[in-house]
């Protein structure tokens, strides 16, 4: 029997709000009538074996690319629309659709006003307060470093669970693409690089309808099952988030990860998560596999920026999921229980760092996350603009999940704890404030050396106590964090790249000018996506989906 496009729109029309997400997930659908019995017209061979296993009769399967465009004509608008506005309609406590509440909004400018009347009457106590109130953040940020270091390598101890083809689950890879089109053939090679079986592999490419250049070089792909690729219409936040809201009300898995252009998954990567979700018990809702780069030695932006994952992907976050605290999870590479990420809403299409936000959603709801000796290999940013860019929407986003979390904060503090509670702030916020102050820390403390008289009378105690805070808060801080570098470093295997530790302080300061763009679009774009450019790098992959390197041996 043939199928028509007109024939697939009648029926889709005809379906039931469950028959429709019935339909948007296994990509079957009731097609034809006899008394008694509905015959099903399915999408591809997957949907067509799922509509067998339940003894559902089909009669016709239409390509895969005709199937998602009449879903796509039948449901996208409403689709897209859930995946704008869905959260902020139904938790919009935890919506970063508002900036700030009017309470938050009165206690900042309240919190000027004081300080600014501070100034005027007292300059020396007023800056004493300030300083005090600044070292606290940093002091908190050291103490997560030397946390990292004193307990390195503590993961949450799940044994895999031995599964064989028919046990493992299908899986959604969800891949938000825009503007990529300089690397989409690298992107396509890695994930036909990884090992799962194809039949229980869902891939869904995820375009912006705006984005024609990129949906021209799919379209010449000519890309077979298990891709399928989705086009986003234009409506709401043109942001990662929503695409990925999106993509998830057409995926087919009950495990769903995400992937950017650049990265370059271990081909076992799959296999391996849905080995630990297997075990795991069920309030265990994400793994978060390590990040790393296929050219950290590029320049010295690049050896930064590797020193700088390593700590955190293989120094922090292990640590902090050993201890079962809120995790800031990476924007890629996080894996998913599909049924727990649709109970928290899914992402925040309004939240520029959407991958932070949801795991203290996670943890606030009552799920864990943990990680995982996995790594996915991305491309670091190489050029000094670029980089900024990518930074500002970070600390941005840091900003706005900081705000949103902290519209209630005594409830915050009951979800996740008192130990959660501190985490949160010294990541989200602690993070911010020590890249707005650290070069006002600098100056001050360079010029007081430039001045020949470092250390004030010990009379003049305001001068005296300030200067000596300032000084043990920046020695501390570049010695830990320094010495927190070396050993990740060496945990990731790139220790030949340890002389980069040593310009550390000169990194800080160009973070220093991310941090303050951060505040400023915060202030005049809260919602713009910085667009960070890939393919840039001249050290692109080499044998891609060869080998599985593991997270490090910390």
């Amino acid at each position: 029997m043939r199928v028509g496009r007109q024939d697939l729109c009648a029926a889709l029309a005809r379906l039931t709000p469950e028959e429709a997400a019935e339909a948007l997930k296994y990509r079957y659908l009731p097609i034809a009538w006899q008394p008694g019995l509905a015959l099903y017209v399915a999408g591809d061979a997957a949907a067509g074996h799922e509509a067998a296993r339940r003894g559902l009769p089909v009669i016709a399967e239409v390509p895969p690319g005709e199937f998602a465009a009449a879903l796509e004509r039948a449901y996208g608008r409403a689709i897209v629309e859930e995946a704008s506005w869905g959260l902020a309609q139904t938790s919009p406590h935890l919506s970063a659709v508002r900036r700030l509440t009017p309470t938050q909004a009165m206690g900042l400018a309240a919190m000027l006003v004081m300080l600014a009347m501070a100034g005027l009457v007292d300059p020396g106590a007023a800056g004493l307060a300030l300083s005090l109130l600044c070292a606290l953040f940093f002091l908190a940020v050291i103490g997560l470093r030397v946390m990292s270091l004193v307990a390195p390598g503590r993961k949450n101890a799940i044994r895999p669970a031995r599964l064989g083809p028919d046990d493992l689950p299908v899986y959604t890879v969800l891949v938000p693409l825009y503007r990529e089109t300089n690397i989409v053939r690298q992107l396509i090679a890695g994930l036909e690089a990884i090992r799962y079986p194809r039949h229980k592999l869902d891939i869904k490419l995820i375009l912006e309808e705006s984005d024609i250049y990129m949906r021209r070089a799919v379209a010449r792909l000519d890309l077979k099952a298990p891709f399928e690729v989705l086009t986003v219409p234009c409506l709401g936040p043109q942001t990662k988030p929503k695409a990925l809201n999106y993509g998830l009300a057409f995926a087919r898995g009950d495990l769903v990860t995400i992937y950017d252009a650049e990265d370059i998954p271990e081909p076992r990567q799959l296999l391996h998560a849905a080995a630990l979700f297997a075990a795991a018990p069920p309030e265990v809702a994400c793994l978060q596999a390590s990040l790393a780069f296929y050219n950290p030695g590029e320049n010295w932006l690049t050896r930064q920026f590797a020193a700088e994952y390593a700590m955190l992907f293989d120094l922090l976050l292990p640590v902090l999921a050993g201890l079962g605290m809120p995790l800031p999870l990476g924007g890629t590479s996080n894996h998913f229980r599909r049924r727990a990420l649709e109970r928290i809403g899914g992402w925040d299409p309004h939240n520029v760092t959407e991958d932070a936000d949801l795991g203290i959603r996670l943890a606030r709801l009552g799920y864990e996350a943990a990680t995982f000796g996995s790594t996915t290999n991305e491309e670091a940013n190489c050029d000094l603009a670029n980089w900024l860019s990518q930074r500002a929407r970070w600390l941005k986003g840091w900003l706005q999940t900081w705000l949103v979390h902290m519209r209630r904060p005594v409830v915050l503090w009951q979800e996740v704890g008192a130990a959660g509670f501190v985490v949160i702030q010294t990541l989200m916020l602690g993070t911010l404030v020590s890249a707005l102050a650290h070069p006002l820390f600098l100056g001050w403390t360079v010029w007081r050396l430039a001045s020949g008289r470092f250390f004030p009378p010990l009379t003049d105690t305001v001068s005296f106590v300030m200067t000596a805070l300032a000084l043990a808060v920046l020695v501390a801080g570049y010695a830990v964090t320094m010495l927190a570098g070396l050993v990740a470093l060496e945990c990731r295997g790139l220790g030949r790249l340890w002389p980069a530790v040593l310009t550390m302080p000169v990194y800080w300061l160009v973070l220093s000018l991310g941090g303050w763009l951060a505040v400023w679009q915060f202030i005049c774009a809260p919602f713009h996506w910085n667009k960070t450019r890939h393919g840039l790098t001249r050290h692109g992959p080499t044998g891609i989906g060869r080998r599985d390197v593991g997270a490090g041996h910390c």
